[in-house]
Order: structure tokens, then C-alpha cells, then sequence
């Protein structure tokens, strides 16, 4: 009997218990971790809950938690505890695919967070830096990168205009939002020369096709005041266009216009098409 109630008391001792910064830098790593992967999710099955499920480690998944960081700040501090090697093997696992998702979302991660996660790794004695620090990842962000999901859902939800799709589209959401605009003023000028007959190109093509004195293409009857200054009006508004977007864009050295700006440039170019498929 004092052989067993002796064992009972090393067992209460040697239970892992963890100090103040202990708790700090497990709530500081889950915070980091789920900007790499969420902790749930139904529309993928990259994360926390499922990796978890998938590893057999439901019975560290929390229940009770009253938010998604909560949660895993739990679910690492419960794994931690009983299985601190597990977590090194998980992060192993998922650092390639985030790399991946976070690039697709238009916020790849750079050199200068993986280097964080990694010394906050180690706060709580897993190493990986070398590995971490290896991988293939920009310390500045890349010129070629995907809107954020926010964006592309807008885009996506727009009815572009038929010719621009699905060209212009597809080049905007993988990242290439320079080419996209130019593609699809490229496209709008074509539109013009076929629809008039004219030869000529840009502010040329745009002044003489739509001048209120002798226009190639009518977009009304021009019986009025009202119905001339929008002849004109677009006139004026495709010359600009043409002069600034499509003449800046032609330039290769140009920074990358910011992802907001430019879905604005793709929607006024599939507004004005639309117009011009009204058109007399």
C-alpha cells in the first residue's frame, strides 16, 4: 500500500505544468500558426481540425473554446503537453501548403514571418529554423501576386463583358494585373476598329470614331443637346483612357498597379463595351 500511494505522488509531480511565459508564447505561436493554416473551415480541408482528425489526434481538439484562436491556442498547449514532437511533425507538414495558400490569397508569406515563426518555435523548445528558413520564400513581396480572396470574389461576382472574357479575368486572379488592364483595353480598341472600319489606333481611333461632326459610331440619334454630349462625352472619356491606361501600360517597366485600381479599370472597360454594343 505505501509502494503504491509513493508511485501516485511522483506521477502528481512529474505532470507537465507550464509558467506564465510558458502560456504567453503558445498563445504568441497560435496566433502565428493561424495565419499560415485556419483552424477549421468546410470550404478546404487544410486545417487544424481536419489535419488533427487525420493524425488521430481528435481528443486534443477543443469543444468548449469560445473562438477559433482559443481553440488552438488549446489544442497546442494540450499536444504540447503530452506530445511536443507531434507538433514539430505537424508544422513539418503543413509550411510547403501554406506557403502555397497564402500565395493564392495575395499575401505570400515572406522570409522575415517564417523567420518569426520560427524563433517562436523555439520559445517553446521546437527547433526548425534551418528547415523553416530553407524554404523557398521572397523577403520582399513578389510584383506577380494574387489579389486577395476578398478581391477575386468581386471580380467574380461582375458580369465582365463577354470579350473580355475569360482572358482578362483569368490573368488578374493569378496576379498578372498589369496585363490584364492592357489586355482588355487591347481588346476594347479592336472592338472599335471592327465595329467602324477605321484603320487608325488609339487617342487617333477614338477621336475620330466617335466625333460629334462626322461619327463612324452613333451610340443615339443625336437629335438633342443631351444625347450630343454623351457622343461626346465618351468620346472625350475613351481618348483618356487610351492617352493614360493603355499608353502606360504599354511601357513594361511600369510598377504594378494596385489591385483595387485595377478592378476598377476592368469594370469601366466592360461598362463602356456594353454601351458600345447599344450603339447605332
Amino acid at each position: 500500500m505505501k509502494k503504491r500511494k509513493h508511485k501516485k505522488r511522483i506521477q502528481k509531480v512529474c505532470v507537465k505544468r507550464f509558467s506564465a511565459v510558458d502560456i504567453q508564447n503558445i498563445r504568441i505561436l497560435a496566433e502565428m500558426l493561424g495565419e499560415l493554416v485556419p483552424y477549421s473551415g468546410y470550404k478546404s480541408r487544410f486545417n487544424i481540425v481536419s489535419i488533427a482528425k487525420k493524425r488521430g489526434l481528435s481528443k486534443y481538439l477543443s469543444k468548449g473554446s469560445s473562438s477559433k484562436k482559443e481553440a488552438l491556442v488549446e489544442f497546442i498547449r494540450k499536444l504540447h503537453k503530452d506530445k511536443p514532437r507531434t507538433i514539430k511533425i505537424i508544422v513539418r507538414e503543413i509550411m510547403p501548403q501554406a506557403i502555397e495558400r497564402r500565395h493564392s490569397q495575395g499575401n505570400p508569406i515572406l522570409y522575415d514571418e517564417a523567420e518569426l515563426f520560427a524563433k517562436q518555435l523555439c520559445k517553446i523548445g521546437i527547433d526548425l529554423r534551418k528547415e523553416i528558413l530553407a524554404l523557398s520564400l521572397p523577403k520582399s513581396r513578389p510584383t506577380i501576386v494574387p489579389p486577395t480572396f476578398e478581391i477575386q470574389d468581386i471580380l467574380k461576382k461582375f458580369s465582365l463583358h463577354p470579350l473580355l472574357m475569360p482572358d482578362c479575368q483569368k490573368l488578374f486572379l493569378e496576379g498578372h494585373i498589369n496585363e490584364s488592364v492592357r489586355k482588355a483595353l487591347e481588346k476594347f480598341e479592336t472592338y472599335v476598329q471592327k465595329k467602324s472600319g477605321s484603320n487608325l489606333v488609339g487617342i487617333d481611333l477614338m477621336g475620330q470614331v466617335f466625333n460629334l461632326a462626322h461619327p463612324f459610331i452613333k451610340l443615339n440619334s443625336l437629335s438633342n443637346k443631351t444625347e450630343q454630349c454623351e457622343q461626346e462625352g465618351f468620346m472625350h472619356i475613351v481618348m483618356g483612357i487610351m492617352q493614360w491606361w493603355r499608353n502606360s501600360l504599354s511601357h513594361g517597366d511600369i510598377k504594378q498597379i494596385d489591385h483595387q485600381e485595377a478592378l476598377g479599370r476592368l469594370f469601366a472597360v466592360s461598362n463602356l463595351l456594353r454601351r458600345l454594343d447599344e450603339a447605332i
